[in-house]
């Protein structure tokens, strides 16, 4: 329990106190912007997978079912039979399923089975009866740190083996659903330049000078905005003080941070709500039933 230091040694009852000195004094108010990582990640999946954006579909926080459980991003792939060459992608099927821990934080036994089981309930609710099966899934986990707990877990107790399929990609073998996880900050920013940049310590010049370049070319489009805007505010100091390297990304295309939220409140009725009519016929064609909620609860 915690005491005031400027109490005296022989303490008076709080009865014998005027209200006004029994009352706690208000803090100090630091009101700091939360970084939206589910946001970030998933822009920087569409970015980085951008050369195959005509054979996925993305959803952020898919409803499943009548309950509350969300999948943090469903990807759908429309074209079933193509491969898509990205390491990332290796294992994509008809429905892939993405579980995101925050930067700085890596997979956990938990969340681990949690969207094991969040992926029998897709199946369950899509389709006809054994229309869908294990084999037309993937899960994905995305994460900042390899995750050791989770792969310790997986060889001595489960007895599964990992593959390192390439850097930063890792297969479970024998796993219920084809399943893999993703170490962003071993990705080779080569290839994937957005996921490998999720960081709160964005500090090399080669890194940020091609992540410059790459937003000046697209800056105007809406998902690098949005991207921006939690890498930089997710690099700003503890106390929310002035903002660190990435606000130096944006003032070379001359767009500030302030301007990036302004702009991003502006255009979000524009952008969100024409495409809940499309979501809605894309989800009927897959037997995937359309549940709109505004809820902000989150699993």
């Amino acid at each position: 329990m915690f005491q005031d230091h400027n109490t005296s040694l022989s303490p008076v009852k709080k009865t014998q106190l005027p209200a006004s000195v029994q009352k706690k004094p208000a803090k100090k108010s630091c009101r700091i912007q939360r970084v939206n990582w589910h946001e970030a990640a998933s822009c920087a999946l569409q970015i980085d997978l951008r050369d195959y954006a005509a054979s996925l579909e993305y959803m952020t926080e898919y409803i499943l079912g009548k309950g509350s459980y969300r999948i943090d991003i469903l990807v759908i792939k429309k074209l079933t039979e193509e491969i898509i060459p990205a390491t990332i992608a290796n294992l994509f099927k008809t429905f892939n399923l993405f579980e995101i821990k925050g930067i700085g934080s890596s997979a956990s036994i938990d969340s681990y089975y949690k969207t094991i089981g969040y992926a029998g309930l897709l199946i369950d609710q899509t389709g006809d009866r054994n229309q869908y099966s294990g084999l037309d899934v993937s899960l994905t986990h995305l994460s900042c740190h390899y995750p050791r707990r989770l792969m310790s877990h997986l060889l001595k107790e489960r007895k599964i083996r990992v593959e390192k399929f390439s850097p930063g990609v890792y297969h479970i073998n024998k796993e219920t659903f084809h399943t893999q996880i993703i170490v962003t900050k071993e990705l080779p920013p080569e290839e994937y330049l957005y996921l490998h940049c999720l960081t709160r310590r964005l500090q090399e010049s080669s890194l940020i000078n091609r992540l410059a370049d790459d937003y000046r070319l697209h800056q105007e489009q809406d998902i690098y905005i949005r991207y921006m805007n939690q890498l930089t505010t997710a690099n700003r100091t503890k106390k929310g003080d002035a903002p660190m390297v990435c606000e130096g990304i944006l003032n070379l295309c001359g767009t500030s941070s302030e301007e990036i939220i302004e702009r991003t409140r502006k255009e979000e009725a524009a952008y969100y709500l024409p495409q809940i009519d499309y979501l809605k016929s894309l989800l009927e064609q897959h037997n995937i039933p359309f549940h709109l909620d505004t809820g902000t609860d989150r699993n």
